[in-house]
């Protein structure tokens, strides 16, 4: 079962699509977490609790799985449960 979370093929498009990917979730887990690219200054400043109403527990797991699910991806450290998080967000 572990083999298939961490084994990948040799293909340059998965490669590249998983490359592009990353850079966006980063970029957007970054904005949210960090403050970066003309995001909030941290995840408690309310947008998320207060604007849109989501509980802090679940904007954390967003902010989470964006930002090390994006780093994932680009790193190529377990694709398949990074785009997981990613794709649950």
């Amino acid at each position: 079962m572990i083999r298939k979370l961490v084994v990948t093929d040799n293909d340059v498009a998965t490669t590249i699509l998983r490359l592009v990917l990353g850079v966006i979730f980063f970029a957007h887990g970054a904005q949210k977490l960090l403050g970066w690219f003309g995001g909030y200054d941290s995840p408690h400043d309310g947008f998320f609790t207060g604007v849109l109403h989501i509980p802090a527990v679940f904007a954390f797991l967003a902010i989470a799985a964006e930002f090390f699910g994006g780093l994932g991806l680009i790193f190529g450290l377990f694709t398949r449960v990074a785009s997981f998080g990613s794709c649950a967000t």
